[in-house]
């Protein structure tokens, strides 16, 4: 095979680059190379495979290309990988695929961001969170390459992967969580992140190991909400989400301008003084007042939703600045409701809004200081039920 170091022909010093340019992985799947899958004892399972052949001749691999042939056994012509891929991409019947030009590019980006990631302050590493569920029986694609790739494309931390033997990180389970939308339900799901985020996350936090999270969640609203109030101003956080526009979890790149949201009131004539009151926040959809549960149409009013031309949607939250920009918004509520109604009992909160943002809403209540949430859930046939609150 073209490029196996049992050749001789390639020099330690080269061999000895392209090892360290790759960071001991494989160019191809990223495997560590250095050591045994099974004893875990140090060894050296890659192969140097050449890009452009050995041989200026038919029979290597991409070997007819005009790269003289004292740079052929040069590490810019030698990429780490493993034996089986070694042995594809010199196969005949793959070579129309695996082009000369193919291969540079997956070595050029595999090095770069070895390069990238071995640069960066150990203090910039984040503990990935991912909390799980389903909606409507459906869940979607969360591995631990997804929420890698999310943080390596929209942030300047590395992702880590803490607090398990099997280094898949922090991870609330709530795919199998009884009856959707019972009590039980919300039950369960409350007790489930309670446990990670007080006999994992918090103690992890209080000893050093984790300093910065970040969060991916998919779940029912209520859940979010949860989540987000027990990520308080203890824990550095930063929040990604799944987006419909492209379905992934990477902060899209656009340059759309970062969506203001704004609320306005609407105060019932009888309602008396330190009443419970209803937030509606019409985000990624819009709730209509009729629409409400009975018990809450006659109540004081507040609705949060975007202006500015941008109009209500799945993807209004589109960057960490349109987070930081509904925060914003929920936080200046809070503060006016504290001035113009300090002793509310009770905020009733229904409406639709993106994973973040859920999330962001819990973060944003202080419960030394703001009334009781209660937190709404829409059924399937679009009528709002209480589903937990926030004390």
């Amino acid at each position: 095979m073209a490029g196996d170091d049992r050749r001789g022909r390639v020099s330690d010093t080269e061999r000895f680059k392209v090892y360290l340019r790759s960071g001991g992985r494989c160019a191809m799947c990223g495997k560590y190379l250095l050591e045994g899958t099974v004893t875990r004892r140090p060894m050296r399972l890659g192969e140097l495979a050449h890009i452009v052949g050995a041989k200026q001749t038919p029979g290597s691999p991409r070997g007819m290309d005009p790269l003289p042939k004292n740079k052929r056994e040069k590490a810019e012509n030698l990429m780490l990988v493993c034996r089986d891929e070694h042995t594809e991409l010199d196969r005949k019947g793959t070579l129309d695929v695996i082009t000369v030009e193919k291969l540079r590019t997956i070595k050029q980006d595999h090095e770069a961001w070895i390069y990238r990631m071995t640069g960066l302050d150990r203090n910039r590493g984040t503990a990935v969170l991912r909390m799980l569920g389903k909606i409507r029986g459906n869940t979607v694609e969360l591995a631990r390459s997804t929420a890698s790739s999310a943080i390596l494309e929209s942030d300047d931390r590395f992702p880590d992967f803490p607090l398990s033997h099997d280094l898949h990180g922090i991870e609330i389970d709530l795919q199998r969580l009884p009856g959707e939308g019972t009590n039980e339900y919300w039950k369960t799901g409350m007790a489930a992140i309670d446990e990670v985020i007080e006999h994992k996350l918090k103690d992890a936090v209080a000893d050093g190991t984790v300093q910065h999270v970040s969060v991916f969640a998919f779940a029912r609203l209520p859940l979010l909400v949860y989540l987000g109030s027990r990520l308080d101003d203890t824990y550095r956080v930063e929040l990604y989400q799944r987006h419909r526009s492209t379905d992934a979890w990477t902060w899209p790149n656009t340059d759309a301008p970062t969506p203001q949201f704004e609320v306005t009131s609407e105060l019932a004539n009888d309602a008396p003084a330190s009443s419970p009151a209803v937030l509606i926040l019409n985000v990624s959809g819009t709730a209509h007042p009729d629409e409400l549960p009975e018990d809450l149409r006659g109540l004081n009013r507040h609705v949060l939703a975007p202006v500015g031309g941008t109009q209500a949607g799945v993807d209004v939250i589109n960057s960490p600045e349109a987070v930081a920009a509904f925060r914003h918004a929920v936080r200046s509520l809070l503060s006016d409701l504290e001035v113009s109604d300090k002793n509310m009992p009770v905020l009733h909160v229904v409406g639709a809004l993106p994973l973040a943002a859920a999330v962001t809403l819990g973060q944003a209540r202080d419960p030394h200081v703001h009334p009781t949430f209660a937190i709404y859930w829409r059924t399937d046939d679009g009528a709002y039920k209480h589903a937990l609150d926030l004390k």
